[in-house]
């Protein structure tokens, strides 16, 4: 799944832990922090740190994948409306 916001972010990891059958306190015990942690993961994930992202990946079996946009997405994207529509 493609990440366009903070919003897809956190849905994705919400429903990879619901689908494994964890509570928030379960992953959090699996990665080493607390579930308050996990909680602001799910409800503020513009605050989730690289190394946080990493370890949430890792630990649901997520594939963390940075590529090139293609030229299309690339003019896509310095369309005002799109950087508008990308900000979080």
């Amino acid at each position: 799944m493609k990440i366009n916001t903070s919003k897809d972010l956190s849905a994705i990891i919400k429903d990879s832990r619901k689908a494994k059958g964890w509570t928030q306190a379960d992953l959090a015990k699996r990665i080493g922090v607390y579930q308050r942690d996990i909680s602001i993961c799910e409800t503020k994930p513009e605050k989730v740190s690289v190394n946080m992202l990493i370890k949430l990946c890792a630990s649901l079996d997520l594939e963390l994948k940075i590529d090139s946009l293609s030229k299309d997405e690339v003019s896509t994207l310095t369309s005002p409306l799109a950087k508008k529509s990308l900000r979080f």
